[in-house]
């Protein structure tokens, strides 16, 4: 039996060691769930993009990536730990401005508390939302058709009569390809999200997060 490939800590270590193909790959993987996290958290584009930078250079800089340990849970949850940090951080930096001082830098110490369920459903939904459009990504690329069926009833939340008037097509035909976007999708998504668990356990906890958060999309 062949080992389960651990797409997402090879990654990581490779990153830590400083690779370039590796880093830029893990800033690709994650840095839109920090960005769209931090957006939820009242930070506005140009501010969210900043932030990403800062959580990927603690990230390098703080040698995080060599202490990571993926048999103590996901590396999202180093990287929430992080993100939610650099919030924390930011919004001092806000107050301190406001009352005409600087701010020193944080010590990136207390990363080892869990996280609010709350935020880390939060944070796991923005990185679902990050999975989702890639998944759309190549199912267009796959079935055109079935994608913009599935996207314009999934992301645009249209009727299926108004969805077939669109594209010219019947009802029938509209919730054929839905039905049948739906099933490539989940294919798709079963198979990013391969890459980012690091065991066969870890694999099918992302599967039951992903069904969640699908069945919730419906």
């Amino acid at each position: 039996m062949s080992a389960f490939p651990t797409t997402v800590w090879s990654v990581i270590r490779g990153a830590g060691k400083g690779r370039d193909a590796d880093t830029v790959e893990l800033v690709r993987l994650y840095r839109p769930a920090v960005m769209r996290f931090a957006r939820l958290r009242g930070l506005d584009a140009d501010q969210a993009e900043d932030l990403a930078q800062e959580v990927f250079l603690r990230l390098f800089d703080d040698a995080l990536l060599e202490r990571a340990d993926r048999e103590r849970g996901r590396f999202r949850s180093l990287l929430l730990a992080v993100t939610r940090h650099a919030i924390g951080h930011h919004h001092e930096r806000a107050r301190a401005l406001k009352r005409g001082g600087g701010v020193a830098p944080v010590p990136l110490d207390g990363l080892d508390a869990a996280a609010p369920l709350a935020e880390q459903d939060e944070f796991d939904r923005e990185w679902f939302a990050c999975l989702l459009t890639e998944g759309l990504r190549r199912l267009r690329e796959k079935s055109p058709n079935a994608h913009a069926c599935l996207k314009a009833h999934l992301l645009e939340e249209l009727p299926q009569r108004e969805i077939a008037a669109r594209l010219g097509i019947t009802e029938g035909a509209v919730r054929n390809a839905i039905w049948k976007g739906r099933a490539a999708l989940v294919e798709i998504l079963r198979e990013l999200a391969r890459g980012y668990a690091s065991s066969p356990v870890e694999h099918e906890d992302e599967l039951r997060l992903l069904g969640r958060y699908l069945e919730e999309s419906r």
